[in-house]
């Protein structure tokens, strides 16, 4: 569903930018090219006093609900099962809408559904006045590549250079030319980028942190969907998407992801453990205040978060158990800091 940006939308568009959405992540030294996981949860955008008033109000496909939820194209499917039964266990007729991440910061912004969630940790802009953050968990950003290109494994340094355009072909990576058995794959090199959601950090901006750092000789897609078809159609092809997507829209058998430094995307431990260093991660979003906020929007989220077990596996989702115990650092709910590197 398309959603119409508001005043609100439309400032916050001018007047922030991804640079103030950085936190400093502790005990980890700063690495140039990657930007920050996440924004500083105590950076609130100031709204007007009217809006911070303003009760929630539904639009058309919300009318006559006991609640509505707005959620990202991944988080939708994932946690629609445990909506349905919360929504039967308590008689409640929820409206649930499915979206981008875009599209649902919108409904927040426009106050049109008590619960969002996205797929990108929030920005600045994303903070507003008395909404409150749940991370579910994160999930890899796998490197994807055409099925008949030889190439398993890549550096993360050779990743970067591919992307910024100092590679031009498969050949040229370091991870190939090694040992006895070097692969020969002169192909030329082609990334495939997707620079969504700018002003938040994580998710892409954890290969390399802003679109300036990309190089000029690459293809540019607006959507899921286009990766894919684009990264199966180019043989020396090379973008990102979660494992999920891939499966979901049916490429597994046109496109396969590479490791990383060894590491493969779809190992959850190694994730946890924070060997492998990019990865969406997934929120959902309460209000807090008075007037606004509504008991059962609050008992929904913890009801999901009790039971993120749940979640069907083919979502790869690493939840907050797992995160706790590899020493992620949180806020409340919210996933706020990467693991310390000593």
């Amino acid at each position: 569903m398309r959603y119409k940006i508001g005043i609100y939308a439309l400032l916050v568009m001018l007047f922030i930018t991804a640079a103030s959405a950085e936190i400093k992540q502790p005990a980890k030294a700063r690495d140039p090219l990657r930007g920050t996981p996440f924004s500083d949860p105590a950076r609130i955008f100031q709204m007007p006093a009217e809006w911070v008033k303003q009760p929630i109000k539904y639009e058309a496909w919300a009318e006559g609900a006991d609640l509505a939820l707005a959620l990202d194209q991944q988080l939708y499917p994932a946690i629609l099962p445990l909506i349905r039964q919360y929504e039967k266990q308590n008689k409640l007729k929820i409206a649930v809408v499915e979206g981008t991440c875009g599209t649902v910061a919108g409904a927040a912004m426009r106050k049109s559904a008590d619960i969002t969630g996205m797929c990108c940790p929030p920005g600045t802009n994303d903070r507003l006045p008395g909404l409150k953050y749940h991370t579910l968990g994160i999930s890899s950003v796998a490197l994807l590549v055409n099925k008949d290109n030889p190439v398993d494994n890549i550096s993360l340094d050779d990743v970067r250079k591919a992307f910024m355009g100092k590679l031009h072909k498969w050949s040229d990576l370091a991870t190939v030319q090694k040992g006895a058995g070097a692969i020969k794959y002169d192909m030329p090199l082609k990334p495939v980028v997707r620079l969504h959601c700018k002003t938040r950090p994580g998710h892409w901006c954890l290969l390399l942190a802003n679109e300036d750092l990309f190089g000029h000789r690459l293809v540019e897609v607006g959507t899921i969907a286009d990766m894919l078809a684009t990264v199966a159609s180019l043989k020396g092809a090379v973008g990102y998407e979660t494992l999920w997507f891939m499966d979901n829209l049916k490429y597994s058998d046109r496109v396969k992801p590479l490791k990383i430094n060894g590491v493969d995307p779809a190992d959850n431990e190694k994730l946890a453990a924070g060997m492998y260093t990019i990865y969406r991660t997934f929120n959902l979003t309460t209000w807090e205040q008075a007037g606004v906020s509504k008991p059962h929007a609050g008992k929904l989220v913890q009801y999901i978060l009790q039971n993120l077990n749940a979640i069907d596996k083919v979502y790869a989702l690493v939840t907050v158990d797992q995160l706790k115990k590899h020493g992620w650092k949180f806020k409340e709910n919210e996933l706020v800091g990467e693991p310390s590197s000593d």
